[in-house]
This record gives C-alpha cells, sequence and structure tokens, in this order.
C-alpha cells in the first residue's frame, strides 16, 4: 500500500520598513514587450485583451527562469527572459493601476547606498540585483521546515545566519521579499498582499507596504533576486530590491493611485486590502464608503492610514463577501475617499471598480441570416464584429445523432483534452497494477494527483479531462461512465462539470465521487448516471478530480500503485453532437460570411442541420464561440 502524504502551504510576505506612455504591447507580436504599456481601463475589450498579451505572456516562468545556483551556497543568475517576465508583469499592474510603466528589473543598477547603515557597508560598485540574488538564496537556506522558523524574515537579518554577507542585507533591508513565491507569481502575491493565517495581524500586509512600493509612480529602477525551490521543505523565494536612488526617481504630480484600479478589473486580482495612495495626501481624517452594485454599503472590516511605504495612503479591509476571486457577470462597487488633506491635492475622490472575468467576452458574436439554405445555393450570413477584434472565426458544424463511446482503448480515436500532471499518463493499462486487473476494457483514464504539493499553485493541482465533443442535451439527456477507485482518501473527490459557456463556467453534474477508504480500492466496478443540464447552446463536459484538507495519494509516491480514480466507457444519452468540420479564419474588421460546401468543410446535404458560430480573438487569446446559427439544409 502506497505512503500517504499531505503539506500545508505556508506563504510568508514581509516589507521594507521605514504621464503614460504610449500603447507598446502588440497582440500577437511575441516575445511581447516588458514596458511600455498603457490600457484604456474603461474599455472592456481592451482590459481583455491586456490581460492576456501581457499578464498571460509572463506565464510559464518556472520553465525560463534558468537559475544556474544550488542550495549549498552558489547564489546562481536566472535567465534574461525571466527577468523579462517579472518586469513585463510589474509594468502590467503598473499600467492598470494608471502609473507609469517604463520601469526596469534592472541587472546593472548599483545598490542604494545609506551612509546610516549598519556597518559593514557592502561595496558600493554591487548590484541590485546581485545582492536581490544572494538575499533570496539567504531567505530559503534559513527555513527550518520542521518548525515553520525562519530567522533570515527580517529586514534586519543578524550576521551569523548562513549565507548572510552585507550586501544581502542590503537587499532585504531595501526590498520586498516573498516566501514561496517567485518571479511574477511573487509579483502577483506582492499586489494582492495574500498571507498566511499566522499573519493575519501583520502590518506587512494589510498596510499594503509590497502593492505600494511597485507601484510608486516615481520609481523608475527595480532588481529582482529568485530561486526557484525544489520542494514544500526547500520553497522559492523571491527579493525585489524597490528603493531608489536619487538619479532614479521620475518626480510626479499629485495623483490618485487606487488597487483595484477605477474601471474593469480582473476579478483574479482582487484584494482582501483595497487602498488608495497619493503624493503629499493627508488621509488622517480620510474617511472611505464602498457600495456594491445595488446600492448597498459594504461594511468595512477596519480602514487603516499610513505614510511609511511609498507614498501616503488610506487602506480598507474588505468584508469576506467582497474578497471574490471569481464571477460570471461583472460586479461593481463604488468607492468614495472624503476628507482627504493635502497642499495641491483634491480633497475626496469617488470611482467604479467592475471586477471582471477575464475569460468572458460580452460582446455580441451573434450571427444572423436565413434559417434554411437550399444545398445548391450559397447563404450569406452577417454578424457585427467585437471591438478591437484582432481575428475572426467561424466555426461550421454539422449535428450528428451518432452515438459514440470513450473507452481508452485507442489512443488515435479519443476525443479528449489532457488537463493532467506530466508524471503520469491520463490512458493507462489497468492490468499493469498486480491485483488491480481490468476496469472495462484493458485501458482507463486515470485521474491521481501527481504530487503533494506543487511550488506554484502552493498546494494539490487539481486534475482534469475534458472531452472534446460539442454535446446537443435533448429531453432527458444523460451522462454515463464506469469507474473504479484504487487508493483514494476521503479527502479525494470526482467531480463531473459541464459548461454551456465554453469553459467559462461550470456546474457540477450528478453526485461527487468521494473516496470512502483510506486503506483500500474498489474491488468491482460501479457505474455513474446522471441528468445533463438542459441547454440552448452546446455544452462541454469535464471530469476534475481535487483534494481538501487531509492526506491524499499520490502518484509521485506510489507510481506503481493504483493511486486516484478510474473512468471508462463515457457515453452520452438522448443527446446530439456538434461535429466542427471547418473553421474559418477571417480578418477582425470581417462582417459576413458565406456558407458553401467548400466552407462548411463538407458536402451539405437535405435535411442535415448546421450549425454556425463566431469567435473572436482579443489579446492574442481566442475567446469561447458565440451563440449557434442554426440552420437546415433543404433540397
Amino acid at each position: 500500500m502506497p505512503n500517504k502524504s499531505s503539506f500545508l502551504a505556508r506563504i510568508a510576505l514581509c516589507m521594507l520598513v521605514g504621464v503614460p506612455s504610449a500603447k507598446a504591447w502588440l497582440p500577437g507580436t511575441y516575445p511581447v514587450a516588458t514596458r511600455g504599456f498603457s490600457v484604456d481601463r474603461n474599455n472592456r475589450n481592451d482590459v481583455l485583451a491586456f490581460w492576456h498579451a501581457v499578464y498571460k505572456a509572463s506565464e510559464g516562468y518556472e520553465a525560463r527562469i534558468k537559475w544556474t545556483g544550488n542550495y549549498t551556497g552558489n547564489n546562481g543568475t536566472t535567465s534574461a527572459a525571466f527577468v523579462g517576465d517579472v518586469e513585463r508583469r510589474l509594468n502590467f499592474f503598473r499600467a492598470l493601476s494608471g502609473v507609469n510603466t517604463n520601469s526596469k528589473v534592472s541587472t546593472n543598477s548599483p545598490l542604494v547606498i545609506d551612509l546610516k547603515d549598519p556597518l559593514p557597508l557592502p561595496i558600493g560598485s554591487t548590484l541590485k540585483s546581485t545582492a536581490a540574488q544572494s538575499a533570496a538564496l539567504m531567505l530559503v537556506r534559513n527555513y527550518d521546515p520542521g518548525t515553520g522558523k525562519n530567522p533570515a524574515m527580517t529586514h534586519n537579518p543578524p550576521s551569523n545566519l548562513i549565507g548572510w554577507s552585507p550586501m544581502a542585507w542590503n537587499a532585504v533591508a531595501k526590498g520586498n521579499f516573498a516566501f514561496g513565491a517567485y518571479g511574477p507569481g511573487a509579483i502577483l502575491e506582492y499586489m494582492k498582499e495574500e498571507q498566511s493565517s499566522s499573519l493575519t495581524s501583520s502590518s506587512a500586509n494589510n498596510l499594503v507596504g509590497h502593492r505600494r512600493w511597485n507601484l510608486h509612480p516615481e520609481a523608475t529602477v527595480y532588481a529582482t533576486g529568485d530561486q526557484p525551490g525544489k520542494s514544500a521543505y526547500v520553497p522559492p523565494t523571491n527579493v525585489l530590491y524597490v528603493s531608489q536612488s536619487p538619479l532614479e526617481i521620475l518626480p510626479q504630480e499629485p495623483a490618485f493611485v487606487a488597487y483595484p484600479a477605477p474601471g474593469f478589473f480582473p476579478v483574479d486580482l482582487n484584494s482582501r486590502f483595497w487602498s488608495l495612495s497619493c503624493k503629499g495626501a493627508d488621509f488622517t481624517k480620510a474617511t472611505v464608503q464602498m457600495k456594491d452594485s445595488a446600492g448597498k454599503a459594504v461594511a468595512l472590516v477596519a480602514t487603516r492610514r499610513d505614510s511609511s511605504y511609498g507614498d501616503p495612503a488610506i487602506i480598507w479591509e474588505l468584508p469576506t463577501s467582497a474578497q471574490i476571486r471569481t464571477v460570471y457577470n461583472d460586479t461593481a462597487f463604488d468607492v468614495s475617499v472624503t476628507g482627504v488633506s493635502g497642499p495641491g491635492v483634491p480633497d475626496s475622490y469617488s470611482y467604479k471598480v467592475t471586477l471582471i472575468n477575464p475569460n468572458r467576452l460580452l460582446s455580441s458574436q451573434a450571427i444572423t441570416g436565413a434559417a434554411s439554405l437550399s444545398a445548391k445555393k450559397t447563404g450569406s450570413y452577417t454578424f457585427v464584429p467585437p471591438a478591437g477584434a484582432e481575428g475572426l472565426q467561424v466555426v461550421a458544424a454539422k449535428k450528428s445523432a451518432v452515438a459514440w463511446k470513450e473507452t481508452a482503448e485507442v489512443a488515435k480515436d479519443v476525443k479528449v483534452i489532457d488537463g493532467t500532471g506530466a508524471n503520469y499518463p491520463l490512458i493507462v493499462k489497468t492490468a499493469a497494477y498486480a491485483g488491480f486487473g481490468a476496469v472495462v476494457g484493458k485501458c482507463a483514464f486515470q485521474l491521481t494527483f501527481p504530487t503533494s504539493y506543487d511550488l506554484l499553485v502552493r498546494g494539490i493541482p487539481d486534475q482534469t479531462f475534458e472531452l472534446d465533443r460539442d454535446i446537443l442535451v435533448k429531453s432527458g439527456g444523460k451522462l454515463g461512465f464506469k469507474f473504479r477507485r484504487g487508493f483514494m482518501t476521503k479527502a479525494s473527490t470526482l467531480v463531473v462539470e459541464a459548461s454551456a459557456t465554453g469553459g467559462v463556467s461550470w456546474v457540477t453534474v450528478g453526485k461527487p465521487i468521494v473516496g470512502v477508504s483510506d486503506t483500500k480500492y474498489d474491488l468491482k466496478v460501479s457505474t455513474f448516471s446522471a441528468a445533463l443540464p438542459a441547454s440552448t447552446e452546446p455544452i462541454r463536459i469535464r471530469f476534475r478530480y481535487y483534494a481538501s484538507a487531509g492526506a491524499v495519494y499520490t502518484h509521485e509516491a506510489a507510481p506503481k500503485s493504483p493511486t486516484g480514480i478510474f473512468i471508462d466507457d463515457i457515453q452520452v444519452l438522448k443527446c446530439d453532437t456538434l461535429e466542427t468540420k471547418k473553421v474559418t479564419t477571417l480578418a477582425g474588421n470581417a462582417k459576413s460570411f458565406t456558407l458553401n460546401a467548400t466552407t462548411a468543410g463538407a458536402k451539405l446535404v437535405n435535411k442535415e442541420q448546421w450549425s454556425l458560430r463566431l469567435r473572436t480573438k482579443l489579446g492574442n487569446n481566442w475567446f469561447p464561440a458565440g451563440p449557434s446559427k442554426a440552420i437546415t439544409i433543404t433540397p
């Protein structure tokens, strides 16, 4: 029997105590720029494009870090591409917040030396990046995973620490640092000010100092130090050097900087703490009022005022109901801050923040035209291209009543989208597990946890696979499959989910399948059957395996054991399928599409039913298709 394992992820953040540019990102052009951005926050489609073209361009950084160090004392270096990822992510947030986006994450800027700093001083020619890299390694080398203690987590680390040096001291004294995150991931944590339960009262987060240094309008030169970690016991770290020398300051006129920023704002970036800062402002007597979209007052948990980090700020803590991180419908909040004082500073500031799902396009993608078309003729169909569209696609699909079944037996015939970990195969031969035998056929789909701790998600990653079929549910439509639980603890759950929105939102189908024993697996096959949700649009179906609190079995710990759950013979009843025959790509300003045998991708036959759907490209990302235009073929 394999070993169980679990780990409670910890994340700690500590901070230093103490004219928009022209748009420079061109969707579809890579590598994407790292600075000089601007975005129209009042244009929803522009924010969507900015998110996908710029924010998403820094994802995948773990493959680009190319750290050359080790955990015995070599600080190492990181790649130029990775440093660019950090610079792009930092300037993404600065652009979204309306401040200067020409800030560099430099590899050749010297340290900021203060003669009041404790001696010995580092060499003045030492670079910020070199010092930050040294500090990042010092943070992890002093961590005791047994106790969770780390004496290096301070901005005045004692000289008896492993890896201590004057330059490492200088970097943590003059920078933000994160424990448990690195690179662009650390920038995200600094902005959201996430914290573990043990740090709920820490001023390192509730005064949003990391965020304020990252958004300081006058800052122009930062530096990053990173090591990627290798396990839950040797986690990643980041040190972001934020102090500026006098020559690196770009003087700015007083202006309010809010986070979340006014306008349309990706909900993924929402925070427990909202803030407003301004150079020269006095928020001592300022008050905050916040209302939801219904005009109801939001009861704030706490309001704090601070002048220690970057520009003076007022910070308010939201109730749980407003700390939302996912939405389907746009969700707006009105904010009014009054009682501000200070020379040249307005005495009040009011604005609206609309939290949006950055994967949902609200612009109409409807196609209009005749509901029937002669097989001997061509049909013209029209649409209005969404604002800012970089490209359009028309998906032509034919309705099919042909029954199908996913058996996992012939890999080339399997129509699924694999969302599982890289260290185990989605399709397995069950006979490979001694004493386990077949599920139904020789092969089955397996969902198991690849590891007990993923360095990026800081926990156990969900495992998924999606049926690559567009399913049209008729009255009484059902989903069925056969399954057998392997080693699957009570903290492990499989849910089947359906989406009529192209994967933007999901609903649960039937009852979840939960592990029933921490020590046994199923001795026989069980059957799942559940009604599918009625929908006027085709639905997608996915299988999601996730962990709740508690120990789990992992493939990493027991690669030769039947961990997780095995699924086979997936089929639907009383359903049709839309079989995509051809996808035609059009220019972003196109307004019409001609349907015939060539553009359909197949001969049009009397009594067939076809569907046309429009897809839009924004920020080099193809959004889910719009509503179906049903067409019946006539003689």
